[in-house]
């Protein structure tokens, strides 16, 4: 049997076949028939003539220029797949779309930590690893550069680098961020973003969601502090919230007006760096789960909501720091809730969550029974960041189904997974993902704290779980096409090998956009990023040939 499924196909402007979908059993003969009761499909399925059938729709849906392309590239891939260095060198070049996992504050490495230590003249408590402006039991930062032994020190607690028999990954990854804060503090935030965004820009990323500041810290403190609600009057809490919104706003714009120029400037760019090439990026507004006060909790949500509606440069609500913590767990479902109340009052904005971040030797199994269907049910997630107790979850295979018919993305961080939950390999739930057919995009968490890069990411990957060419172009294209780009998809259906018809031969050498293609990619900012990416593949294919 043969099975067509979404099947177009354009000559210039004119189109000819549109989403045909059919099956072709042994022996039957099909014929589509065009208004002129022409036949511009026919065909006999039989050992004689199946060869001939699947060349001509091979022919009749994919440029033979572009098939060559893909295969001398697959070619090189299968050559390269099993030596790391030689992989490393290909998937560098490759086009890997977008990161849609990045926390900027832990995308910073060390090495760089200590040299706005030793600028900004502060000093490191070595018995702990920490900066800080203290001078009792200290030495000044610049003695690490001379001294390799604390130098050492310094990058095993600042880091997840090498083994650590003593602690923990967990407590190691979680505890960084306390020893480095201070000087993370001294180094302008456009600094720290233009390192994230050229370290991507190098490895062929098109495309950032950032998890970061949108808006100056005393704008937000003023914006969210103070906000009491007595038991669950909601209501009054947003209308009490909305009087704060304004000064709010016009701080945010202003600090993200700078910033963006600043970045663009740094990373060498035309600016702003959110409307940039040949990299972009857009915010994810992120606030912590693990405070005491649910009340604090409604205002900074509400403030991040806010913010989305007066800026199209932040795209998504995210809650961050450990799942496993007490409050984190202790008050998720009045989370989950406020989440739900707002999102319904404040215009049902996009919602990426951590959830599954948690094993066993971190959570009771009880938690992993529902962390995940309630943070897409109640907390409308769209996209799951990590998702690695997906296993525990009660009726699994109905989530999944959900998963994958709603088009609900899982955020894969694979060293991230390894280094503080321990998970990886055959642990990871990568193939489960991969067998119901869930969505998923490879990204890089916390880079700086864990020693890596979306290149890596790519290569673990491939390493692990064998995965095709073909298979990896997917994953790219999905990091595209669940990000929270505004616009109509350049695929049909979420199906890859289904291009909307103004675009059917854009996999092509010598593709160029007709004037209807233009004017579609005008009104869609995500069909315009998803062409930049086919056509980046047919340019690195290229190479190949």
């Amino acid at each position: 049997m043969i099975r067509i499924k979404h099947l177009c196909k354009s000559f210039g402007e004119l189109m000819v076949l549109k989403d045909v979908s059919t099956e072709i059993q042994q022996g039957e003969v099909v014929s589509i028939i065009g208004p002129s009761g022409t036949s511009i499909m026919k065909a006999l399925w039989s050992s004689k003539r199946s060869i001939a059938l699947a060349m001509f729709l091979l022919v009749l849906v994919v440029p033979l220029g572009a098939l060559a392309n893909e295969a001398t590239a697959l070619k090189e891939f299968e050559s390269v797949k099993y030596n790391e260095p030689l992989l490393i060198g290909f998937l560098r070049g490759m086009p890997k779309g977008a990161d849609l996992h990045n926390h900027v504050s832990g995308a910073i490495f060390a090495e760089y930590m200590l040299d706005a230590a030793v600028a900004s003249n502060l000093n490191a408590d070595m018995t702990t690893g920490a900066f800080t402006t203290s001078t009792v039991n200290t030495i000044p930062a610049s003695r690490l550069k001379t001294d390799t032994t604390l130098m050492r020190k310094f990058l095993d607690v600042a880091s997840m680098r090498g083994d650590y028999p003593d602690v923990n990954g967990h407590d190691l990854f979680f505890d960084a961020f306390k020893k480095f804060g201070p000087a993370l503090g001294q180094m302008e935030y456009s600094r720290i973003m233009a390192e994230v965004v050229k370290r991507a820009k190098g490895q062929n990323v098109q495309y950032m969601e950032l998890m970061g500041a949108v808006a100056p810290r005393e704008a937000m403190n003023a914006a969210q502090s103070g906000l009491v609600i007595g038991g669950e009057d909601w209501e009054k809490a947003l209308k009490t919230m909305q009087q704060r919104f304004p000064a709010l706003m016009d701080a945010s714009k202003t600090y993200l007006d700078k910033l963006d120029m600043d970045v663009a400037e740094q990373v060498g760019v035309p600016g702003p760096i959110t409307d940039s090439s040949p990299i972009k990026i857009r915010y994810i507004y992120s606030t912590s789960r693990t405070g005491k006060s649910t009340d604090d909790f409604f205002a900074a949500i509400a403030c991040g909501m806010a913010i989305m509606q007066n800026d199209h440069r932040v795209v998504g609500i995210n809650i961050v720091s450990p799942e496993d913590d007490y409050y984190a767990r202790q008050n998720f479902d009045t989370q989950m809730r406020m989440i739900d109340f707002l999102w319904q009052r404040m215009g049902k904005p996009n919602i990426t969550l951590h959830a599954g971040e948690l094993t066993l030797e971190y959570s009771p199994v009880e938690v992993m029974n529902s962390r995940i269907r309630e943070s897409i049910e109640m907390g409308h997630a769209k996209r799951i960041g990590h998702g690695v107790s997906i296993a525990w979850e009660d009726n699994l295979a109905e989530l999944l189904g959900k998963m994958h018919k709603e088009g609900i993305a899982v955020e894969i961080c694979l060293t991230s997974n390894a280094g503080i939950l321990k998970v990886s390999g055959d642990q990871h739930p990568l193939p489960l993902y991969r067998k119901a057919r869930v969505p998923f995009t490879l990204n890089t968490d916390d880079e700086g704290i864990n020693r890596s890069n979306l290149t890596m990411e790519f290569v673990k990957t491939v390493r692990t779980y064998q995965l095709s060419y073909v298979e990896l172009k997917d994953i790219v294209r999905n990091s595209i096409e669940y990000a929270f780009l505004p616009g109509d998809s350049l695929y049909i259906g979420g199906n890859y090998t289904a291009l909307r018809p103004e675009f059917a031969h854009i996999r092509g050498r010598d593709w160029q956009p007709s004037n209807m293609a233009q004017a579609l990619m005008a009104k869609s900012e995500k069909l315009r990023e998803e062409v930049t990416l086919e056509r980046a593949f047919v340019e690195f294919e290229k190479k190949f040939d």
